[in-house]
């Protein structure tokens, strides 16, 4: 992935049990990292002190992101953190049965992060984080749609990328929808760079009860936003022309 947006992987949920999960490895004489809402796993021998600004990028953004999706109160989520991209991968394909590569953080179920200890790691958390908000607003987001399901966490996560410097945008090619569905492992992650957008346009125009309201409803847009989907792509790339270029 060339930029820090393209680390994201499109989170998958997996609810299957987890007894074989990988051990806990930390320095001894490290309490455990745990707070309010947030409780810290730390693989391939990472020190406590690598959960301290992930914690702090967490807590700053925990209110604002449950009142944007109107939610007033989360189950404590635990962070799961590797060091080493071997170790992570291969858990991966134990309990989802599938690799993701480049990819460094995904949901394993309704209360559990799993990231990679790569970049800018406590930004990779929080689009996780986001992530786990909006299946709390519906369980049965988990990309359905791949396109919602991004942008939502993106725009949440203020993973902003200017249109200008998105060269297909700036060119006036604009995805549809359809394309910004396509599976992580095909190749294409425009959504990482247009999902922000995407979402600002919902906000913008709609209003915020909406956007939740797309969420609950799997991006209906038809019913919850009274346009068809042709109409819909249309408005973003005016709303986005007009905005940024």
């Amino acid at each position: 992935m060339k930029t820090n947006l393209l680390i994201f992987l499109i989170a998958l949920i997996n609810v299957s049990c987890k007894e074989n999960a990988p051990t806990v490895i930390a320095p001894e004489n490290n309490a455990p990292v745990l707070s309010e809402h947030f409780a810290f796993e730390l693989y391939d021998g990472l020190a406590n002190t690598v959960a301290a600004p992930v914690l702090n990028k967490l807590n700053e953004n925990y209110s604002r992101i449950l009142s944007d999706l109107e939610l007033t109160s989360l189950p404590k989520v635990n962070v799961q953190i590797w060091n080493d991209e071997t170790h992570f991968q291969n858990d991966m394909k134990r309990d989802l049965g599938v690799n993701y590569w480049g990819s460094t953080g995904y949901v394993y179920n309704l209360t559990t992060v799993r990231v990679l200890n790569r970049h800018n790691l406590p930004q990779t958390v929080l689009h996780e984080f986001a992530h786990i908000v909006s299946l709390h607003v519906n369980n049965r987001f988990g990309n359905n749609p791949r396109w919602l399901w991004e942008a939502v966490a993106l725009y949440e996560a203020g993973d902003f990328v200017h249109p200008r410097n998105i060269s297909y945008l700036a060119a006036g090619s604009f995805p549809t929808l359809e394309e910004l569905n396509t599976d992580f492992n095909q190749g294409n992650q425009k959504i990482y760079a247009v999902g922000y957008l995407l979402a600002e346009y919902i906000v913008n125009t709609w209003g915020k009860s909406k956007f939740v309201q797309l969420i609950k409803t799997n991006a209906n847009i038809t019913t919850t936003l009274g346009i068809t989907t042709g109409q819909f792509e249309t408005g973003w790339k005016e709303f986005v022309v007009k905005q940024y270029l």
